[in-house]
């Protein structure tokens, strides 16, 4: 293919403006999709050019889509180097991977948005349907109860989840009623008078097959939805930036650039309340650790294909990667691995994403 070396490049060499001359004549031409890598690699190669970042998030954003109401951000083709030289063991080697372009969900999906989109009850209640068996019932009910304490837009600090729930009346044992929020009061929140709603705080609490029914859901014949594997993952979280330790870059997370370090506040920050990487993908880092379509395999980097890897063939955990708002400045880097295992509530069985830091967003691509 014509351009193939712009495609494998991804080391510093490279000269920015030639690769912006290309880019302006590969958009005149109509061939926005490699326009999009070369606007991307001379964006890498120099952050600072004022006139590639224009340039590049033009045609960025005008390739972003929105369907089922989520906004999808456009990552170009080409090659990154994944992986950390001063991480964790399971971070290296740093290693080139080649990826084709595909589309990430602009933030992670809300609790309100999943049940909509599942065709569920929306919350506070967050049921499907149809009628569940009583087992799966509780361990669905016992997911929300963590989703109403961190979900809300307006909350500001989890409290007993009873608080969060909607009041009713509960009765003495000597018949004397009393209103819910006389017994467990309320949350604090933003604005008191406000709705209450689910739309901007992450949904919590994901097993991976809840994210996969979702994607299973959604896919048709023309576009395909799925979690993004861990490379995929990784390349968006970068944001385009070459070697660097953050989405934003090296400098460490502060609270105005990351939602980290705050397991004693008891709450998640709306996910667009801080700036977006490089691709306009907010909450790369902390917030809530996201789903990854990949087995766990320390290993995995040794021999993993240079091109489009799909992660290990078999596993016992899947690979989360962000870190969340519970978690330290070294959790939240783009090279950090994590995983766990999970178990839907439909199993009836209890599973290791009960927690209030685990969400997970869409990756997009057209067939």
């Amino acid at each position: 293919m014509e351009h193939d070396g712009l495609l494998d490049a991804h080391d510093t060499a490279g000269d920015p403006g030639e690769l912006l001359r290309l880019a302006r004549e590969l958009e005149d031409a109509g061939r926005r999709r490699l326009a999009a890598t070369a606007y991307d690699r001379a964006h890498a190669l120099d952050p600072s050019d004022a006139e590639v970042a224009e340039a590049r998030w033009a045609l960025l954003d005008a390739m972003s889509v929105e369907e089922h109401g989520i906004r999808f951000r456009y990552i170009p083709a080409g090659t990154f180097l994944m992986g950390s030289a001063d991480g964790e063991p399971d971070e290296r080697p740093v290693h080139p991977v080649r990826l084709d372009d595909y589309w990430m969900s602009e933030a992670p999906i809300s609790w309100a948005a999943y049940c909509d989109l599942m065709g569920w009850q929306p919350p506070p209640h967050g049921f499907p349907p149809d009628t569940v068996e009583q087992m799966q019932g509780f361990h669905l009910h016992e997911e929300n109860k963590i989703r109403l304490q961190y979900c809300e837009d307006d909350t500001t600090r989890a409290v007993d989840w009873h608080a969060h729930a909607a009041p009713h009346t509960w009765r003495r044992g000597d018949g004397e009623e009393i209103d819910s929020r006389d017994l467990f009061g309320t949350p604090p929140r933003e604005d008191a008078n406000r709705p209450w709603r689910y739309d901007t705080k992450p949904m919590v609490s994901v097993s991976w097959q809840d994210a996969e029914e979702l994607c299973e859901r959604l896919t048709t014949g023309k576009v395909q939805y799925r979690l993004p594997t861990e490379a995929e993952w990784e390349r968006a979280a970068r944001g385009g930036l070459i070697g660097r330790r953050y989405p934003w870059g090296d400098e460490p997370p502060t609270p105005q650039r990351c939602d980290f370090d705050r397991f004693d506040e008891l709450s998640i920050l709306p996910s667009r309340r801080l700036p977006p990487n490089g691709y306009g993908l907010y909450a790369m880092a902390g917030s809530v650790w996201e789903w990854t379509s990949d087995w766990y395999d320390a290993e995995y980097y040794k021999e993993s294909p240079a091109t489009a890897p799909p992660g290990p063939a078999k596993g016992e955990e899947r690979v989360l990667r962000g870190g969340s708002w519970t978690d330290c400045a070294e959790a939240v880097t783009v090279s950090f691995r994590m995983s766990r295992g999970a178990d839907s509530w439909r199993s009836g069985e209890w599973g290791d994403h009960l927690t209030p830091n685990i969400g997970f967003r869409l990756c997009r691509r057209t067939r």
